[in-house]
C-alpha cells in the first residue's frame, strides 16, 4: 500500500462525508485526483462500505457480543449461517476468523430479553451445526483513528455507551437517521427529496441528531484482506489486581497506533481489543508485559461480513 493510499484510507474512515476537496487537501492532493483515487478504491472492493456511527444506547439499545463456534465445518453450512445471520436485523456485526472462536457477532436490541429471544431462535435454528462459546454484554467503546496508517498526535477516543440517557427525536430526525443508517454518505439534497422536507431542514436535524451525540461519526469499512490488514481482536481478563489497571490500559491504548477500539464488557473477559496493523502485530507480549493479565484469547480475524451502529430498522 503506498502512502497516498495510506493517507486516504486514514481520513476517508475518520469521516466518510469528507468533501474530495477537504479530502486531496488532507493528503496533499488535487482535487481530481483524490476523487479519482477514492473512487477506484471503491470499485477494487479496498473500501468494502460506509458506517453511520451512532451511539445505539442514545435510542434505548443495548449491545451485546456472541462468540459461536461451528460443530459442522462444511463450508455450504457456514455460509448459510452467516447468510442467516446478515438477514437478522438487530445483527449490526459478524466477523469471521482464522484462529479463536469462528464467529464474533454483535447484536443490538431493545433489551437484554429481546436479545435472549434472538440468541434462542438462532441456536434452535442451528441445533448441532453452531453452538455459543460465551456471551459479553458490553459496557462503553473507546473507537481510536487508525493510527498506523498516519501518525496522528490528537488521541482522543470516540466514546460510545458511556452516556446511557436516552434522547428523544423530532420527525425529521428521526427520518434522516432513517436514511443515513442505509446510506450514510447520500447528499442532502437527495434526502430532502425524498423526504419532501426543505434542506435547511434536513441540515437542522443533522446537527440535531450530531449535538445529541447520537451520530458520532461517519466511518467505513476496509477490505482488510486485500489492503494486506491484519487484524485480531484480543480477549482480557485482568487478575483481581489487575482490574484496577483498566484505567491505565485506556491511556495506554489511546496511544498505541495498533489500538483502534477498546471495549468494556461484563462476563469472562473485561476489555476486548481490536487492534490493527500492516505487517506482524504482537501486541499481547508487550500487553502482559505491562498489566496484570489473567487469561487473554486471540480471535484473528478473516473477513468482516456485516458492519453497523444500529439495526437498520430501528424505532
Amino acid at each position: 500500500m503506498n502512502e497516498k493510499t495510506k493517507k486516504l484510507l486514514f481520513e476517508y474512515t475518520r469521516n466518510s462525508r469528507i468533501t474530495t476537496k477537504e479530502l486531496g487537501k488532507n493528503i496533499g492532493s488535487s482535487q481530481q485526483s483524490a476523487s479519482y483515487l477514492l473512487n477506484s478504491s471503491k470499485n477494487k472492493k479496498l473500501i468494502m462500505g460506509d458506517a453511520l456511527m451512532v451511539d445505539a444506547v442514545k435510542l434505548g439499545y443495548v449491545n451485546t457480543l456472541i462468540g459461536f463456534n461451528y460443530i459442522k465445518t462444511d463450508s455450504s453450512v457456514r455460509a448459510e449461517i452467516i447468510s442467516e445471520l446478515k438477514n437478522i436485523d438487530e445483527v449490526i456485526g459478524i466477523e469471521e476468523s482464522k484462529e479463536g472462536v469462528d464467529l464474533l457477532v454483535e447484536f443490538s436490541t431493545k433489551n437484554l430479553a429481546s436479545f435472549d429471544k434472538i440468541h434462542i431462535d438462532i441456536v434452535h435454528k442451528f441445533d448441532k451445526r453452531l453452538k455459543t462459546a460465551f456471551i459479553l454484554p458490553i459496557i462503553t467503546k473507546y473507537k481510536y483513528s487508525k493510527k498506523y496508517l498516519r501518525p496522528l498526535k490528537d488521541v482522543r477516543p470516540n466514546i460510545l455507551f458511556s452516556d446511557r440517557m436516552v434522547r428523544t427525536l423530532s420527525k425529521n430526525e428521526k427520518m434522516l437517521l432513517l436514511e443515513l443508517v442505509k446510506n450514510p454518505t447520500k447528499k442532502i439534497t437527495e434526502i430532502s427529496n425524498k423526504l419532501k422536507i426543505n434542506v435547511k431542514s434536513v441540515m437542522n436535524a443533522k446537527k440535531g441528531l450530531e449535538k445529541k451525540y447520537i451520530i458520532k461519526g461517519y466511518t467505513a469499512v476496509l477490505n482488510n484482506e486485500e489492503l494486506d490488514i491484519e487484524r485480531k481482536i484480543i480477549f482480557l481478563r485482568f487478575s483481581s489486581y489487575g482490574a484496577k489497571e483498566i484505567a491505565d490500559f485506556l491511556l495506554y491504548s489511546a496511544n498505541n497506533k495498533n489500538i483502534i477500539e477498546v471495549i468494556k464488557t461484563v462476563g469472562s473477559s473485561q476489555l476486548v481489543i481490536i487492534t490493527e496493523g500492516l505487517g506482524g502485530i504482537d501486541i499481547i507480549r508487550k500487553i502482559r508485559s505491562l498489566f496484570s493479565i489473567d487469561d487473554y484469547m486471540i480471535f484473528k480475524s478473516l473477513k468482516i461480513h456485516k458492519k453497523r451502529y444500529l439495526p437498520e430498522n430501528f424505532g
